[in-house]
């Protein structure tokens, strides 16, 4: 099938002809510079610079996630509100992964790094959350992207979410990707971006959804959770786990903060379905059990699932309250950077 926007290529030379083949690395690479440009601050003309704190990277990752899922990101359909579920819940973890960054016990456990030249790893869980959040926004948000603009080349046509591989980018956009914090050795861990079957089932649910017809609004909510739950065990299990949780140093702070001289200045792990960091009402929150592992996969995901399903709950339940708050996430998209990581 034919594309049907136009191609843009760089050409700074005037008369000059550019051949462009359309193909997926062509669509990916578009995708993948959509993730770039929105974690950016433009520096020059057609120039982009990646900013440098990690809790705005966070907001800015929060924020475009709840655009996804509100439908008011660029290539969004008002008329399909509701089929990037899991896009909801994320908003609320990233905002989350803001609030734990912007902390006084991880801010100064990096000061304190940062003084040390490198004698001691207290960046580590600094260093871990940014990563993780910086990957995993880069592998999940370019897909929805490419959804959203491309729908006819993605199971069917072109087939492009089988052909992901940031090995084929265009130049220009690897050579990017490349340079980013952690890609030497993120990209390796997370399969350089190919799709897992987590992937495609989660997105064949998109299709469920979206095809269902006047009437069928009762089945709605089931295909919803099945769609968040099948994406949220790819990030965890295909994305995060490898990219830093088996991360012998990321592991090692995490089990640190639950010996008991730690366990009063390590900060709570907590979901909260507002866009504060904290949370009085405990209907609007939750709160991970004290035996908790974070590092440990099957630990943190009965956690997960549990947060899922109160989000879930939520989502029907106080359905104006959780708009209203994804609402309010979705302006923070050009959180602004500072001179200094913290």
């Amino acid at each position: 099938m034919p594309i049907e926007e136009p191609i843009n290529a760089v050409n700074d030379t005037p008369d000059k002809t550019h051949e462009i083949t359309a193909n997926c690395d062509l669509l990916w690479s578009q995708a993948q510079q959509f993730a770039y440009l929105r974690l950016s601050d433009k520096t020059g003309d057609n120039e982009y610079e990646l900013i440098g704190l990690y809790a705005a990277r966070a907001r800015r990752i929060a924020a475009t996630y709840a655009r996804f899922y509100l439908e008011t990101e660029d290539g969004g359909d008002s008329d399909k509100v509701g089929r990037y579920y899991w896009m909801a819940l994320a908003a609320f973890a990233s905002k989350t992964v803001s609030c734990i960054l912007d902390t006084f016990q991880v801010q100064s456990s990096y000061f304190i790094g940062t003084a040390s030249l490198g004698t001691t790893d207290m960046k580590a869980i600094a260093n871990g959350l940014g990563q993780g959040n910086l990957w995993l926004f880069n592998d999940i948000a370019p897909t929805h992207w490419l959804y959203s603009h491309y729908p006819h080349h993605f199971f069917s046509g072109m087939a492009c979410l089988g052909k992901r591989d940031a090995n084929q980018l265009e130049e220009r956009v690897k050579e990017t990707l490349n340079d980013l914090p952690w890609a030497a050795k993120s990209l390796p861990k997370i399969n350089h971006f190919a799709s897992t079957s987590d992937i495609f089932e989660g997105f064949a649910h998109i299709l469920d959804i979206e095809a269902l017809e006047e009437g069928d609004e009762k089945e709605l909510p089931e295909l919803q959770l099945k769609h968040l739950l099948t994406i949220a065990d790819h990030e965890q299990r295909e994305i995060l786990q490898p990219l830093i949780y088996n991360d012998p140093v990321f592991s090692k702070w995490l089990g640190r903060e639950r010996q008991w001289w730690m366990r009063l200045a390590a900060p709570t792990y907590q979901l909260v379905f507002t866009h504060l960091c904290s949370e009085s009402d405990p209907a609007l929150k939750s709160v991970a059990p004290d035996d908790m592992k974070v590092e440990n996969e099957k630990s943190r995901m009965k956690w997960i699932e549990d947060a899922a399903m109160m989000f879930h709950e939520l989502m029907s339940g106080k359905e104006a309250h959780m708009l209203n708050e994804l609402k309010i996430i979705a302006t923070w998209v050009d959180s602004p950077d500072a001179e200094s990581v913290y």
